[in-house]
């Protein structure tokens, strides 16, 4: 969901609703409250997941059928077209030309790039048999849509999720301990995505704009407001995902766990974004043999997951060179540890170089284009020397001296919950939820105000997350 006063409201109705109504009618308002939100961000979504949905409920079906009479070669052709189907449509969604009108609004569906991947695992996985095909259609159509996360993931499991559709019955009203975990999960998102991610935000759409007018120092404090606007935007909006999903007694999965505090790339990727991680390990790179048949294929493999990774996030060589920039950096590191090197994937000069790797990969993912990337790596290069001072170009991006100090004592702040976070490994919402009542009463109170004075909001700012677009 969009982190708006009216999607959280839409959220906090549907709630009461939900503890009103008959606990056996649970699942058919979620569902139902689904439709209606993702139907109320676009209709051509809306229908595009109504209709993925019914599909892969009648997959799911065919290839649950063959397997219990044991026709495994039904099963997987069955399984085979359906993949197919999937992977054909996420590729006309992503490479058609879209040309304005009702195709351009029909080739860009809302989400799409996240419930697919769903649902390709969820028909591979009752071909497997480590799952079982759903009979009734409103739990596949509540898997695919559920709203909280419907826009950028977490990318969910069936078996998981399905047996907490079952469980909504049980969920108790009086459950004050997840109430405190979904409020302090919604509010922390909420100041990472609106005061800190969507305030970089600002400065960093300038410079990537106008990179030519930038010196060298102003250009590499971009590339750094950059990775942490996206860390703090994503992990914001999964954090807000995680706590208004709560309030219905669902535990979606957790996207991110203090990513820059990995001492190598390998493992950044085991904190990053950790729903795509898992999938793309459990469907593609080990299929495809993982690390079972030596490091040469390990690595031509890392790279086929890394390449499917950029192209997953969007159309152009820039997305496909970040991909294959994390490839490379994950095979280097394979072969650094194949070799027993561990100086430099380890401890703080791992962490510097991982930071190094993942910022500069950034600023292919960033840029609106390869070329446009290969400019702004050439003018922080050129630009060492600029006729106007670093004040001077500050303030042509907007900032004063308050600003500055604000934007520092926030990225500070963030270090500083993540490294937390990292030592006592639970993540911050949760601390909170879990102290005495006077430091929760404090830090609500703290977080309110912050929001309140310092987050970026309003008509004329975006506060759709950055993965909404993929």
């Amino acid at each position: 969901m969009t982190i708006t006063v009216v999607s959280l409201l839409y959220a906090f109705v549907v709630g009461i609703i939900f503890y009103i109504i008959p606990v056996n009618a649970r699942k058919y308002l979620l569902a139902l409250a689904s439709l209606t939100y993702v139907f109320g961000l676009d209709k051509y979504a809306g229908a595009i997941v109504t209709v993925t949905s019914l599909f892969t409920w009648l997959f799911s079906m065919m290839i649950g059928s063959f397997v219990e009479k044991g026709e495994q070669k039904k099963a997987k052709l069955c399984t085979f077209a359906a993949v197919c189907l999937y992977v054909l449509v996420l590729c006309m969604f992503k490479f058609l030309p879209a040309r304005g009108g009702l195709l351009g609004k029909l080739f860009l569906p809302i989400g799409f790039s996240f419930y697919v991947f769903q649902a390709i695992s969820y028909v591979v996985d009752v071909k497997r048999g480590t799952t079982k095909a759903e009979k009734d259609p409103i739990n596949v159509v509540l898997y695919l849509s559920f709203f909280p996360k419907f826009v950028s993931g977490p990318i969910e499991r069936f078996e998981g999720f399905n047996k907490q559709i079952y469980a909504l019955k049980y969920v108790k009203f009086k459950d004050g301990e997840r109430f405190k975990l979904a409020l302090y999960y919604v509010l922390f998102g909420m100041f990472m995505k609106l005061v800190i991610a969507d305030r970089l935000g600002i400065y960093v759409n300038k410079l990537f704009e106008d990179r030519g007018n930038y010196g060298t120092l102003i250009l590499i404090a971009g590339v750094i407001a950059y990775t942490f606007q996206i860390y703090c935007d994503f992990a914001g909006y999964t954090f807000v995902a995680i706590g208004v999903s709560k309030i219905y007694g669902i535990d979606i999965l957790q996207n991110f766990n203090v990513p820059y505090m990995a001492e190598n790339i390998t493992e950044f990727w085991r904190r990053w974004h950790m729903s795509l991680s898992s999938w793309l390990k459990d469907y593609v790179y080990i299929p495809l043999g993982g690390n079972r048949k030596g490091p040469v294929r390990k690595i031509i493999n890392t790279m086929i997951i890394f390449a499917i990774c950029g192209v997953w996030h969007g159309v152009g060589f820039s997305f496909l060179a970040w991909g294959l920039m994390h490839g490379l950096f994950s095979g280097v590191d394979a072969i650094l540890k194949s070799k027993g090197i561990e100086l430099v994937r380890k401890g703080v000069i791992g962490r510097i170089i991982m930071f190094l790797e993942v910022a500069f990969a950034w600023i292919f993912f960033r840029a609106s284009s390869f070329t446009a990337a290969v400019s702004y790596i050439s003018f922080t290069v050129k630009n060492l020397v600029m006729g106007e001072t670093l004040w001077a170009q500050l303030h042509s991006l907007g900032i004063n001296q308050v600003e500055l100090i604000l934007i520092l004592v926030l990225v500070t702040l963030q270090i500083i919950f993540d490294y937390i976070a990292y030592k006592k490994n639970k993540d911050i919402p949760s601390m909170i939820a879990s102290n005495s009542d006077s430091v929760r009463y404090a830090v609500f109170y703290v977080l309110v105000v912050t929001i309140f004075i310092f987050g970026i909001y309003g008509p004329d700012m975006a506060t759709k997350p950055i993965y909404m677009q993929f």
